[in-house]
């Protein structure tokens, strides 16, 4: 494969500096277009074209309930043009 898209399946915003800002990682990624979050609801909590900004489990300042959320990812490697996506589930632990 070209790139992989890596993002972890859970994370801990507690203030403790461990695993408290969930990241989109990966190898061969020449640049992220997207990192989306959406509440179970669909509403877009958070987005990113930076891949070193991630989402510390808060929107509009207030911190989000223990939960699943939803994310969708796209980036650009440095083999292909065609922009390699992923969707899938993270779990807001504190």
């Amino acid at each position: 494969p070209e790139a992989s898209i890596d993002v972890p399946t859970a994370f801990t915003p507690n203030g403790d500096g461990t695993n408290d800002v969930i990241y989109v990682a990966g190898w061969g990624i020449k640049s992220l277009q997207y990192f989306k979050i959406f509440n179970r609801w669909g509403e877009l909590i958070f987005e990113s074209s930076d891949i070193h900004v991630g989402w510390d489990g808060t929107y509009k300042g207030v911190p989000q309930n223990i939960e699943t959320y939803i994310y969708e990812a796209s980036a650009l490697s440095y083999i292909s043009d065609k922009p390699k996506t992923k969707k899938g589930y993270i779990k807001l632990l504190r």
